[in-house]
């Protein structure tokens, strides 16, 4: 579900200016605020950043159905006078609430018996704008080389307890072959070892990962959807 939000929400994502503490503690606020006690809330990484603009993510959990988690979450919200819209994504529930500049979000689903597990996160939408306007975009997937005519669909990078993490999805009109044996020339001439290799069953996909002698790491998950072949790539380092 993570991953569904940090793709979706590319709307959800807060700017740090000069004072970038009172931003965060501002921002936790915002989003926070009406959460009842008796869920569980837990701030998502240091930092987290969605193709080069930082964003603000908790986790949540509830003792609540989802019908009663989103309701409550709505209603309070709107309660707050933030202006709520609601919509069903499969499985999940989507609520947006915008406010004074400020737009959060929250993406719910049900975890089981009586409850709900979620994501909650915040953007401040003037800066974001401000920012757009000053700074040219950024350019994703700078860290990869990538086969010729392969374009960068999205890219997130988390920083936790000195830990990089940069998930970039990719497309391209190569076989998923061609992507393989490309990717595994390129992690050789770099001297990393192939960790593991594996298809799976459930729609085909390759996932390797190769690690480095200074411990990185890099997965790969090659699928073809239609005629399209998507890669993304988890880059870790320590």
């Amino acid at each position: 579900m993570l991953k569904h939000l940090l793709v979706a929400c590319g709307c959800a994502m807060l700017c740090i200016v000069t004072s970038a503490a009172d931003k965060w503690e501002r921002g936790a606020s915002l989003l926070l605020e009406g959460i009842p006690s008796a869920w569980n809330k837990s701030r998502v990484a240091d930092r987290i950043e969605v193709n080069g603009m930082p964003i603000l993510i908790y986790a949540v959990d509830s003792p609540q159905t989802l019908k009663e988690a989103a309701v409550m979450l709505s209603r309070t919200w709107a309660h707050e006078k933030w202006r709520v819209s609601n919509r069903v994504d499969g499985e999940n529930v989507i609520i947006l609430g915008v406010k004074d500049g400020w737009s959060k979000q929250a993406i719910l689903s049900s975890s089981g018996d009586k409850q709900t597990q979620g994501y909650l996160s915040l953007s401040d939408l003037p800066a974001i704008i401000n920012s757009d306007q000053k700074n040219p975009m950024p350019v994703l997937g700078k860290h990869l080389r990538k086969p010729t005519g392969t374009h960068v669909l999205n890219e997130v990078r988390t920083v936790d307890d000195n830990r990089v993490s940069i998930l970039t999805t990719m497309t391209n009109n190569y076989s998923i072959e061609q992507n393989i044996a490309f990717y595994e020339e390129d992690r050789a001439a770099h001297a990393w070892k192939l960790a593991y290799k594996r298809t799976t069953d459930a729609n085909g996909a390759t996932i390797f990962r190769y690690v480095s002698a200074d411990y990185q790491e890099a997965t790969y998950t090659v699928n073809k959807i239609g005629e399209q072949t998507f890669v993304i790539v988890n880059w870790l380092t320590r």
